[in-house]
């Protein structure tokens, strides 16, 4: 297994960069970067999701089967432990799943046929697996002698939230192999009931936020196969209803999150397609329905037309004080994170303005998350991550 380094640099204050690059070693293939209070020390965690090169569902080892965790303690120390989940873990949450205190961590693992959820229960230990009920449908790659290339249900995304209104957070998930999401309602005593609902050919990912403010958490999709997303209304007892499909305004949606960019207490949303419009495209929630209002790119060197692995990440996160949500986006082939500024203004093409651009040769940046100083980027070549404050950021 191969490991990496972090560099991790401390925000002293606006404007200012202090301390050396503190390096920290990953797991093979960080794929998804969360945090949280994993220990209970009230210190914010770091979790990397390792999902390694995926491999036929045959092999001995399809894809990487572990995350890696960073304990952190107050004064900036942390120590890693690695934990066993199932083959191509994809993403992860972090929530008090059942009703202890402490929080746990689920993970949703793409490549394995029978750990399809990993829960670890906090503080984290040995993770137990929940599997999908069947039967799967299976239309996606194959070789040349017809054989699935991935596995079915296939999970890459999840949420948590308590859909039902029992006080008890659920677990959202995403099957991009079988064409569908399931929802895991929490019965307590870490007991789940399944509720699946269909979807348009190749979701990918989950992002939930009360869209129509109706007090009922909902979810919007990406839906990577077909360039849609899908919103989907939440009835507050468990239940979810289609509200709105519409064009991702770009090819091959991958990534979408959710917040209100303008202030006006409706959630929007962005969507990084990866590629080849490599774009990040913004739709303003306006009563709850959604109009596209501008597209941002990168402005990186495309590989010729394809540019199918460039924008693999995108996050919103006020990250220079100002207020108001600013965008951020992993740029795998260039290896760059580029920044916009956000500006409280959606007429169209005015929501992000000032493009700067931070530059990584050769390590491949694939996710982003909010971390303590900063901005964290994991880079999938390097099996790393690191912390940078937006002060890092260079005007080009």
């Amino acid at each position: 297994m191969r490991t990496g380094l972090v560099a991790v640099l401390l925000l002293a204050g606006p404007g200012v960069l202090r301390g050396q690059p503190v390096f920290h070693p990953v797991s093979e293939g960080p794929y998804f970067l969360t945090a949280g209070d994993l220990n209970g020390d009230g210190v914010d965690d770091v979790l990397a999701v390792c999902r390694g090169e995926l491999r036929m569902p045959g092999d001995a080892r399809p894809g990487n089967d572990q995350i890696t965790v960073y304990l952190s303690k107050p004064g900036g120390v942390r120590r890693r432990q690695d934990f066993g989940v199932g083959f191509g873990p994809y993403t992860a949450a972090i929530a008090d799943l059942d009703g202890d205190g402490r929080n746990d961590a689920a993970v949703v693992n793409f490549q394995d046929a029978r750990r399809h959820l990993s829960l670890l229960w906090g503080p984290p230990g040995d993770a137990v697996h929940l599997q999908v009920e069947g039967p799967f449908e299976y239309d996606k790659s194959r070789n040349e002698r017809g054989e699935a290339i991935y596995p079915a249900p296939g999970l890459t995304s999840l949420a948590i939230r308590d859909f039902d209104g029992d006080g008890k957070p659920d677990i959202a998930a995403v099957a991009w192999s079988s064409d569908f999401f399931v929802i895991f309602r929490n019965l307590g005593q870490r007991r789940f009931r399944q509720i699946r609902y269909p979807l348009p050919p190749g979701p990918r990912d989950v992002a939930a936020a009360d869209f129509n403010r109706d007090g009922h958490p909902d979810l919007a999709f990406s839906i990577y196969s077909s360039n849609l997303v899908d919103v989907w209304l939440g009835d507050g007892k468990g239940g979810f209803r289609p509200h709105q499909r519409f064009h991702a305004q770009g090819h091959i949606p991958y990534h979408l999150k959710a917040g209100d960019l303008d202030g006006d207490g409706w959630p929007d949303l962005v969507v990084g397609n990866r590629g080849p419009s490599d774009n990040v495209a913004v739709f303003r929630n306006r009563g709850g329905r959604f109009g596209f209002v501008g597209s941002f790119r990168p402005g990186t060197a495309k590989t010729g037309e394809a540019t199918a692995d460039e924008i693999r990440d995108v996050l919103l996160t006020d990250a220079d004080g100002d207020g108001k949500l600013d965008l951020v986006a992993a740029c795998h082939l260039s290896h760059k994170v580029v920044f916009w500024r956000g500006t409280g203004n959606l007429a169209f093409g005015a929501a992000f303005q000032d493009r700067r651009v931070l530059e990584f040769p050769g390590k491949g940046p694939r996710a982003l998350h909010p971390l303590e100083g900063g901005i964290g980027v994991a880079f999938f070549r390097a099996n790393e991550f690191a912390v940078f404050g937006v002060e890092a950021f260079q005007a080009r």
